[in-house]
Protein backbone atom coordinates (compact mmCIF):
# COMPACT_ATOMS: atom_id res chain seq x y z
CA UNK A 1 0.00 0.00 0.00
CA UNK A 2 1.06 3.46 -1.03
CA UNK A 3 2.10 5.29 2.02
CA UNK A 4 2.98 9.52 2.71
CA UNK A 5 6.65 10.30 2.31
CA UNK A 6 8.48 13.20 3.08
CA UNK A 7 11.69 14.89 1.56
CA UNK A 8 13.12 17.87 2.80
CA UNK A 9 15.49 20.09 0.98
CA UNK A 10 16.74 23.33 2.58
CA UNK A 11 18.92 24.23 5.63
CA UNK A 12 17.15 25.54 8.48
CA UNK A 13 15.17 22.14 10.35
CA UNK A 14 13.72 25.24 12.43
CA UNK A 15 11.54 26.69 9.86
CA UNK A 16 9.60 23.81 8.18
CA UNK A 17 6.92 24.38 5.47
CA UNK A 18 5.09 21.21 4.03
CA UNK A 19 3.98 21.07 0.33
CA UNK A 20 1.58 18.02 -0.38
CA UNK A 21 0.40 16.77 -3.49
CA UNK A 22 -2.84 16.20 -4.87
CA UNK A 23 -3.15 11.97 -3.77
CA UNK A 24 -2.84 13.46 -0.54
CA UNK A 25 -5.25 16.56 0.05
CA UNK A 26 -7.93 13.80 -1.69
CA UNK A 27 -7.25 11.52 0.87
CA UNK A 28 -7.39 14.43 3.69
CA UNK A 29 -10.82 14.99 2.02
CA UNK A 30 -12.00 11.94 2.09
CA UNK A 31 -11.30 11.02 5.24
CA UNK A 32 -13.31 14.31 7.02
CA UNK A 33 -16.23 13.44 4.74
CA UNK A 34 -16.57 9.57 5.73
CA UNK A 35 -14.10 9.06 8.69
CA UNK A 36 -11.61 7.02 6.46
CA UNK A 37 -9.50 6.80 2.97
CA UNK A 38 -10.07 5.13 0.22
CA UNK A 39 -7.34 3.61 0.24
CA UNK A 40 -7.91 1.52 3.91
CA UNK A 41 -7.38 1.48 6.96
CA UNK A 42 -3.40 2.11 6.97
CA UNK A 43 -3.34 4.64 4.56
CA UNK A 44 -5.65 6.70 6.99
CA UNK A 45 -3.60 5.54 10.16
CA UNK A 46 -0.55 7.30 8.11
CA UNK A 47 -2.51 10.40 7.43
CA UNK A 48 -3.89 10.66 10.80
CA UNK A 49 0.02 10.75 12.10
CA UNK A 50 0.84 13.07 9.29
CA UNK A 51 -1.41 15.49 9.68
CA UNK A 52 -1.27 16.07 13.77
CA UNK A 53 3.06 16.47 13.14
CA UNK A 54 2.46 18.26 9.73
CA UNK A 55 0.00 21.44 11.24
CA UNK A 56 2.40 22.47 13.38
CA UNK A 57 4.99 23.50 10.97
CA UNK A 58 2.22 24.96 8.21
CA UNK A 59 0.69 23.25 4.78
CA UNK A 60 0.85 25.03 1.52
CA UNK A 61 -1.80 23.10 -0.82
CA UNK A 62 -2.08 25.67 -3.33
CA UNK A 63 -0.83 23.51 -6.18
CA UNK A 64 -2.71 20.30 -4.95
CA UNK A 65 -6.29 21.91 -4.53
CA UNK A 66 -5.60 23.70 -8.20
CA UNK A 67 -4.80 20.29 -9.72
CA UNK A 68 -7.83 18.79 -8.09
CA UNK A 69 -10.23 21.62 -8.61
CA UNK A 70 -9.18 22.67 -12.43
CA UNK A 71 -12.35 21.52 -14.62
CA UNK A 72 -10.59 21.30 -18.00
CA UNK A 73 -14.12 21.38 -19.93
CA UNK A 74 -14.61 24.61 -18.13
CA UNK A 75 -11.36 26.32 -18.44
CA UNK A 76 -12.09 27.11 -15.00
CA UNK A 77 -12.01 25.89 -10.99
CA UNK A 78 -14.54 23.88 -10.13
CA UNK A 79 -15.62 26.66 -6.80
CA UNK A 80 -18.18 24.07 -5.42
CA UNK A 81 -15.50 21.21 -5.02
CA UNK A 82 -12.62 24.01 -3.96
CA UNK A 83 -14.81 25.10 -1.09
CA UNK A 84 -15.91 21.00 0.10
CA UNK A 85 -12.08 20.30 0.16
CA UNK A 86 -10.97 23.62 1.66
CA UNK A 87 -13.88 23.03 4.70
CA UNK A 88 -12.29 19.70 5.39
CA UNK A 89 -8.86 20.95 4.92
CA UNK A 90 -9.56 24.15 7.16
CA UNK A 91 -11.57 21.94 9.74
CA UNK A 92 -7.90 19.31 10.16
CA UNK A 93 -5.45 22.09 10.16
CA UNK A 94 -6.90 23.96 11.91
CA UNK A 95 -10.05 23.58 14.02
CA UNK A 96 -10.01 19.83 15.14
CA UNK A 97 -8.37 19.01 18.43
CA UNK A 98 -5.86 16.15 18.35
CA UNK A 99 -8.32 13.99 19.93
CA UNK A 100 -10.62 14.71 17.86
CA UNK A 101 -9.06 13.59 14.74
CA UNK A 102 -7.66 10.72 16.48
CA UNK A 103 -11.42 9.36 16.88
CA UNK A 104 -12.98 10.98 13.49
CA UNK A 105 -15.69 8.93 12.12
CA UNK A 106 -17.14 11.83 9.36
CA UNK A 107 -18.84 14.75 8.35
CA UNK A 108 -21.58 16.31 6.68
CA UNK A 109 -20.56 16.29 3.09
CA UNK A 110 -21.64 19.69 1.26
CA UNK A 111 -23.54 19.36 -2.11
CA UNK A 112 -20.63 19.97 -5.09
CA UNK A 113 -20.66 19.49 -8.76
CA UNK A 114 -18.51 17.32 -10.31
CA UNK A 115 -15.32 18.24 -12.69
CA UNK A 116 -17.59 18.04 -16.51
CA UNK A 117 -16.51 15.11 -19.12
CA UNK A 118 -13.60 16.10 -20.42
CA UNK A 119 -13.60 17.39 -24.00
CA UNK A 120 -10.58 18.22 -25.74
CA UNK A 121 -11.88 21.76 -26.96
CA UNK A 122 -8.13 23.16 -27.07
CA UNK A 123 -5.04 21.36 -27.64
CA UNK A 124 -2.46 24.39 -26.79
CA UNK A 125 -0.93 25.15 -23.33
CA UNK A 126 -1.55 28.89 -24.21
CA UNK A 127 -5.16 28.38 -24.36
CA UNK A 128 -5.43 26.12 -20.92
CA UNK A 129 -5.60 28.50 -17.69
CA UNK A 130 -4.09 25.96 -15.67
CA UNK A 131 -0.42 27.52 -15.13
CA UNK A 132 -2.24 30.80 -14.06
CA UNK A 133 -4.21 29.35 -11.68
CA UNK A 134 -1.13 27.60 -10.44
CA UNK A 135 0.89 30.68 -10.04
CA UNK A 136 -1.23 33.68 -10.81
CA UNK A 137 1.22 36.70 -12.28
CA UNK A 138 4.12 35.42 -11.18
CA UNK A 139 5.45 35.91 -14.71
CA UNK A 140 8.94 34.41 -13.91
CA UNK A 141 7.70 31.12 -12.40
CA UNK A 142 4.81 31.00 -15.21
CA UNK A 143 7.87 30.71 -17.64
CA UNK A 144 9.31 27.92 -15.66
CA UNK A 145 6.09 25.72 -15.81
CA UNK A 146 6.28 26.61 -19.92
CA UNK A 147 9.79 25.09 -20.22
CA UNK A 148 9.31 21.95 -18.00
CA UNK A 149 6.62 21.39 -19.97
CA UNK A 150 8.10 21.91 -23.57
CA UNK A 151 11.00 19.16 -22.11
CA UNK A 152 7.99 16.63 -21.82
CA UNK A 153 6.55 17.32 -24.97
CA UNK A 154 10.39 16.89 -26.21
CA UNK A 155 10.69 13.98 -24.18
CA UNK A 156 7.37 12.59 -26.17
CA UNK A 157 8.69 13.39 -29.30
CA UNK A 158 11.99 11.23 -28.78
CA UNK A 159 10.22 8.76 -27.36
CA UNK A 160 8.47 7.21 -30.76
CA UNK A 161 11.25 8.45 -32.87
CA UNK A 162 13.26 5.92 -34.55
CA UNK A 163 16.72 6.45 -33.43
CA UNK A 164 18.88 4.68 -30.84
CA UNK A 165 17.99 5.49 -26.95
CA UNK A 166 21.85 7.17 -26.79
CA UNK A 167 21.29 9.37 -29.82
CA UNK A 168 17.86 10.38 -27.81
CA UNK A 169 19.92 11.54 -24.72
CA UNK A 170 22.03 13.37 -27.01
CA UNK A 171 19.55 15.44 -28.93
CA UNK A 172 17.46 15.74 -25.75
CA UNK A 173 20.89 17.08 -23.94
CA UNK A 174 21.71 19.64 -27.33
CA UNK A 175 18.05 20.98 -27.24
CA UNK A 176 18.48 21.74 -23.63
CA UNK A 177 21.51 23.37 -23.84
CA UNK A 178 22.18 24.88 -27.34
CA UNK A 179 18.56 25.57 -28.97
CA UNK A 180 16.77 26.37 -25.54
CA UNK A 181 19.80 27.22 -23.39
CA UNK A 182 18.46 26.49 -20.65
CA UNK A 183 19.30 23.29 -18.55
CA UNK A 184 17.05 20.95 -16.03
CA UNK A 185 18.34 18.52 -14.34
CA UNK A 186 14.73 16.77 -13.38
CA UNK A 187 13.60 16.62 -16.71
CA UNK A 188 17.19 15.77 -18.35
CA UNK A 189 17.34 12.56 -15.82
CA UNK A 190 13.71 11.35 -15.87
CA UNK A 191 15.03 10.69 -19.93
CA UNK A 192 17.98 9.00 -19.10
CA UNK A 193 15.99 5.92 -16.70
CA UNK A 194 13.36 6.27 -19.63
CA UNK A 195 15.30 5.66 -22.19
CA UNK A 196 18.69 4.31 -21.16
CA UNK A 197 17.39 2.67 -17.46
CA UNK A 198 17.55 -0.81 -16.11
CA UNK A 199 13.93 -2.25 -16.33
CA UNK A 200 13.04 -1.29 -12.90
CA UNK A 201 14.42 2.52 -13.69
CA UNK A 202 12.43 2.74 -16.89
CA UNK A 203 9.41 1.69 -15.06
CA UNK A 204 10.25 4.30 -12.18
CA UNK A 205 10.30 6.96 -15.28
CA UNK A 206 7.23 5.82 -16.88
CA UNK A 207 5.67 5.78 -13.62
CA UNK A 208 5.99 9.47 -13.87
CA UNK A 209 6.29 10.65 -16.99
CA UNK A 210 3.23 8.09 -18.43
CA UNK A 211 4.23 7.65 -21.85
CA UNK A 212 1.04 6.56 -24.08
CA UNK A 213 0.87 6.14 -28.06
CA UNK A 214 -1.57 9.60 -28.52
CA UNK A 215 -1.61 12.24 -25.35
CA UNK A 216 -3.48 14.45 -24.83
CA UNK A 217 -2.52 17.79 -23.28
CA UNK A 218 -3.97 17.20 -19.70
CA UNK A 219 -2.04 14.01 -20.09
CA UNK A 220 1.11 15.28 -19.94
CA UNK A 221 0.01 18.24 -17.80
CA UNK A 222 -1.00 15.51 -15.17
CA UNK A 223 3.19 14.40 -15.46
CA UNK A 224 4.81 18.07 -15.52
CA UNK A 225 3.03 18.82 -12.14
CA UNK A 226 4.05 15.88 -10.28
CA UNK A 227 7.54 17.07 -11.49
CA UNK A 228 6.76 20.76 -11.01
CA UNK A 229 5.28 20.36 -7.70
CA UNK A 230 8.95 18.92 -6.17
CA UNK A 231 10.62 21.44 -8.51
CA UNK A 232 8.68 24.53 -6.52
CA UNK A 233 9.33 23.21 -3.30
CA UNK A 234 12.93 23.13 -3.98
CA UNK A 235 13.02 26.37 -5.66
CA UNK A 236 11.20 28.06 -2.34
CA UNK A 237 14.33 26.45 -0.35
CA UNK A 238 16.86 28.75 -2.48
CA UNK A 239 14.84 31.36 -2.66
CA UNK A 240 14.39 31.76 0.83
CA UNK A 241 18.69 31.81 1.50
CA UNK A 242 18.39 34.38 -1.28
CA UNK A 243 16.21 36.17 1.09
CA UNK A 244 18.60 35.76 3.85
CA UNK A 245 15.38 33.74 5.73
CA UNK A 246 16.64 29.97 5.06
CA UNK A 247 13.69 27.31 5.24
CA UNK A 248 13.47 23.87 4.99
CA UNK A 249 10.41 22.87 2.75
CA UNK A 250 9.05 19.05 3.03
CA UNK A 251 7.65 17.70 -0.43
CA UNK A 252 5.00 14.96 0.86
CA UNK A 253 3.69 12.53 -1.90
CA UNK A 254 1.92 9.16 -1.52
CA UNK A 255 2.39 9.04 -5.34
CA UNK A 256 4.87 5.52 -5.51
CA UNK A 257 6.26 6.11 -8.78
CA UNK A 258 7.26 10.07 -7.58
CA UNK A 259 8.71 8.51 -4.54
CA UNK A 260 11.14 6.75 -6.39
CA UNK A 261 11.93 9.16 -8.93
CA UNK A 262 12.68 11.90 -6.06
CA UNK A 263 14.51 9.21 -4.27
CA UNK A 264 17.34 8.89 -7.30
CA UNK A 265 18.06 12.30 -6.50
CA UNK A 266 20.30 11.35 -4.28
CA UNK A 267 21.72 14.81 -2.80
CA UNK A 268 20.91 18.08 -3.59
CA UNK A 269 23.02 21.63 -2.17
CA UNK A 270 22.86 24.97 -3.93
CA UNK A 271 25.57 27.25 -5.45
CA UNK A 272 24.85 31.00 -4.18
CA UNK A 273 26.21 34.50 -6.00
CA UNK A 274 25.60 37.55 -6.51
CA UNK A 275 23.79 36.94 -9.85
CA UNK A 276 22.22 33.53 -9.42
CA UNK A 277 21.20 30.72 -6.97
CA UNK A 278 21.55 27.11 -8.76
CA UNK A 279 20.38 23.68 -7.33
CA UNK A 280 23.05 20.86 -7.72
CA UNK A 281 21.72 17.50 -7.99
CA UNK A 282 23.66 13.96 -8.19
CA UNK A 283 21.39 11.43 -9.32
CA UNK A 284 21.40 7.80 -8.86
CA UNK A 285 21.36 6.24 -12.56
CA UNK A 286 21.28 2.40 -12.88
CA UNK A 287 22.10 2.35 -16.69
CA UNK A 288 21.40 -0.74 -18.96
CA UNK A 289 24.67 -2.65 -19.36
CA UNK A 290 24.26 -2.36 -23.24
CA UNK A 291 24.75 1.54 -22.95
CA UNK A 292 27.19 2.19 -20.38
CA UNK A 293 29.84 2.46 -22.20
CA UNK A 294 28.26 4.91 -24.54
CA UNK A 295 26.99 6.72 -21.29
CA UNK A 296 30.55 7.27 -19.63
CA UNK A 297 31.82 8.27 -23.13
CA UNK A 298 29.29 10.82 -23.12
CA UNK A 299 28.93 11.76 -19.58
CA UNK A 300 32.28 12.51 -18.87
CA UNK A 301 33.29 14.22 -22.72
CA UNK A 302 30.19 16.07 -23.19
CA UNK A 303 28.10 16.28 -20.52
CA UNK A 304 30.13 16.93 -17.24
CA UNK A 305 32.26 19.70 -18.95
CA UNK A 306 29.30 21.58 -20.52
CA UNK A 307 27.66 21.10 -17.41
CA UNK A 308 30.41 22.57 -15.08
CA UNK A 309 30.68 25.63 -17.37
CA UNK A 310 27.46 26.48 -17.45
CA UNK A 311 27.75 27.07 -13.94
CA UNK A 312 30.61 28.76 -14.08
CA UNK A 313 28.99 31.48 -16.90
CA UNK A 314 25.88 31.13 -15.17
CA UNK A 315 27.40 32.64 -11.63
CA UNK A 316 30.03 35.09 -13.15
CA UNK A 317 27.91 36.72 -16.01
CA UNK A 318 24.26 38.54 -14.67
CA UNK A 319 21.39 37.31 -17.77
CA UNK A 320 20.12 40.94 -19.15
CA UNK A 321 16.22 40.99 -19.06
CA UNK A 322 16.51 40.90 -22.94
CA UNK A 323 18.27 37.54 -23.13
CA UNK A 324 15.67 36.15 -21.08
CA UNK A 325 12.61 37.37 -22.87
CA UNK A 326 14.83 36.05 -26.04
CA UNK A 327 14.56 32.75 -24.45
CA UNK A 328 11.01 32.72 -23.33
CA UNK A 329 10.23 33.58 -26.87
CA UNK A 330 12.12 30.69 -28.13
CA UNK A 331 10.49 28.32 -25.56
CA UNK A 332 6.91 29.64 -27.03
CA UNK A 333 7.93 28.93 -30.09
CA UNK A 334 9.05 25.21 -29.62
CA UNK A 335 5.90 24.98 -27.39
CA UNK A 336 3.81 25.22 -30.76
CA UNK A 337 6.08 23.17 -32.88
CA UNK A 338 5.62 19.98 -31.05
CA UNK A 339 2.64 20.92 -29.55
CA UNK A 340 1.48 20.29 -33.01
CA UNK A 341 3.23 17.42 -33.66
CA UNK A 342 1.70 15.67 -30.71
CA UNK A 343 -1.17 16.64 -30.31
CA UNK A 344 -1.99 16.48 -33.96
Amino acid sequence: MEQIKEYEVGINPNNKLYFIDSNILLAMSQFYYKGKCDRGDEVTEDLKKFILKARMQGIQNQFAITEICYDYTCNAINSEQMNKIMIAYDNLIMNMSADEILVHKGAPAPQAKRNLPRNYTFKSIFDCKLPVFFLGDNVEMIGTFYEVYLYFLKIYSLCFEQIPPMQKIEKLFDFMTNEINIFLGYEFYLAVLLFLGQPKEREIAAGVFKPTQNPTLDHVLNAVIDIFQYRMACFIADFSVKMKMPMNPIFATMDKSLQNYIEHNVSYSTIMSTNMVTPVNHFRVAIKEAYVDAWDDFYYNRYYPCISSRYMELHTKEISDEKRKEILNIVYQNITKYETEIFS
